[in-house]
């Protein structure tokens, strides 16, 4: 008697099966990193955000270690669009706070990507222990080390004013903790961009 080629119910039912688990096993990454994204963006939206960012920064900045000679550094950087996409490097005693040593901090937009799903693109602070400003390369600095302040910030600018004549705020900087800081933070794209500035002074 000839046994007939092909597959049972029942192997077919177990194959259906395992391509659900692995389905859904590869793209559970994918639906939790967009439940994040919409969880983050709706708890943290409009000026208020903008603002919260802002002044974690300058709190920061008032920590700035003052007998420092390169206490503050702030990197001049664009990204395409002419957006700015600037760092802010300071060696600061606020870290103390939160029960840390005295540490260099840096904040950059990070861009995140496809290829680098766990990155939320928006702007991070990093904390670089043992690290004076001037040591800091921000082209190294990786999201994925880093602090996300607040996603979807898609400029970061930070001036520094000098009150000389014709040029009012130097775009690149390195030294001692300045008077204050102009930083700037735009959120979104095109017509639903919303930007804040701040002057942030040294107290």
């Amino acid at each position: 008697m000839r046994r007939r080629a092909g597959f049972t119910l029942i192997e077919i039912l177990i194959a259906v099966m395992l391509t659900g688990m692995v389905t859904s096993l590869a793209l559970a990454p994918v639906v939790v990193m967009v439940r994040r994204v919409v969880e983050i963006q709706s708890s943290t939206s409009g000026t208020l955000a903008l603002s919260r960012a802002l002044s974690f920064i300058g709190r920061d900045v008032a920590g700035a270690a003052r007998l420092t000679k390169q206490a503050v550094r702030v990197v001049d950087h664009q990204i395409f669009g002419s957006r700015e996409d600037d760092t802010l490097i300071v060696m600061t005693t606020a870290t103390t706070r939160q029960q840390m040593p005295a540490a260099t901090v840096a904040y950059r937009i990070e861009q995140g990507g496809s290829l680098r799903g766990n990155v939320l693109p928006g702007l991070y602070r990093w904390i670089l222990p043992g690290k004076q400003p001037e040591e800091v390369e921000p082209e190294k600095l990786r999201g994925e080390d880093g602090q996300l302040v607040l996603p979807g910030v898609t400029a970061f600018s930070v001036e520094v004013p000098n009150g000389k004549k014709g040029r009012d705020r130097e775009k690149e900087y390195q030294g001692a903790l300045p008077a204050g800081l102009a930083v700037a933070l735009t959120r979104g794209k095109d017509k639903e961009a919303e930007t804040l500035e701040e002057i942030i002074v040294s107290p």
